[in-house]
């Protein structure tokens, strides 16, 4: 969290909202055998990036040329099979934010994409959004970022997420750094993610999992931080709710969505409980 936080705390002078939604899936799914991947040609000198409007064919542009509409509008750089002998697993993750699917090359990644997903400031996540392309003889020659934040009046963030032993070896540390002074240079922020405490991936998979109908949220969730006037066990706000005619198992879904959507709070270190202390930001 402290990654996004830190990106959230710096606006640019002008702020530039993040507009559209993201229509129809933009991952491809089939050759399931193999791994296709689109790729910009090599500068004769410098870098390029490469991204896709269509899934199809790349368009290639300088580095600082990149904008938050180009990121947006990007699809995948690359198919995301799975194969038996795959050390990790590709997964779709569907996010709140986009309301779609994006594709993740780990359970790393798809840990991240949550944390992307629940944190306010996030607006559209995209995944595999453009590859570099390096000049002959240059530390690496093609790499391919696996994900993009946007947000409102925020630069956008690229991050690479690798597990904490592959982030601490020498290649890829003078990786990330080469890349994060190209990006910089753009004025696109840069950052490795390596993982997050267990209680809190728990956490998040839970809140993320609370469905309830937007009309039942818009009529029960003022209720529930009205009754929520202090800081108190869970069992006993669903009890207060439930008092007011809303059943007992649907207001501890509603409490759930209410801590996904940042309405209530709790100490994401500890295991969600019953007995959890919830609390309201006006508390």
């Amino acid at each position: 969290m402290t990654i996004l936080n830190s990106w959230a705390a710096h606006p640019r002078g002008r702020t530039v909202r993040v507009s559209g939604s993201v229509r129809g899936l933009r991952m491809r799914f089939h050759r399931p055998w193999s791994t296709y991947r689109l790729k910009p040609a090599s500068p004769s000198e410098g870098v390029v990036a490469g991204y896709s409007a269509d899934g199809r064919t790349v368009r290639t542009v300088q580095v600082a040329d990149l904008t938050a509409e180009m990121l947006s509008a990007a699809h995948p750089m690359r198919e995301f099979s799975r194969r038996l002998t795959q050390a990790h697993k590709p997964v779709a993750v569907w996010t709140h934010t986009t309301g779609s699917l994006i594709g993740a090359e780990s359970h790393l990644e798809r840990d991240f994409i949550t944390l992307a997903d629940f944190h306010p400031a996030v607006r559209y996540i995209g995944g595999q959004p453009f590859t570099l392309a390096f000049e002959p003889g240059a530390l690496c020659k093609l790499h391919t970022p696996d994900l993009v934040l946007l947000g409102d009046g925020l630069p956008p963030l690229v991050v690479d997420v690798k597990n904490a032993e592959q982030a601490s070896t020498p290649k890829w540390r003078a990786r990330a750094s080469l890349i994060r002074d190209i990006l910089a240079e753009a004025g696109i922020g840069y950052e490795v993610w390596t993982g997050m405490p267990r209680l809190m991936q728990a956490n998040l998979e839970n809140f993320t999992e609370a469905r309830v109908p937007e009309p039942s949220y818009l009529r029960w969730a003022p209720v529930a931080a009205e009754l929520c006037s202090r800081p108190m066990p869970v069992v006993e706000l669903v009890t207060r709710v439930a008092a007011r005619g809303y059943e007992p198992g649907f207001a501890m879904m509603l409490i759930r969505r209410m801590l996904w959507r940042r309405d209530l709070r709790t100490d994401m270190r500890l295991p969600f409980r019953s007995t959890s202390i919830v609390w309201t930001v006006a508390s």
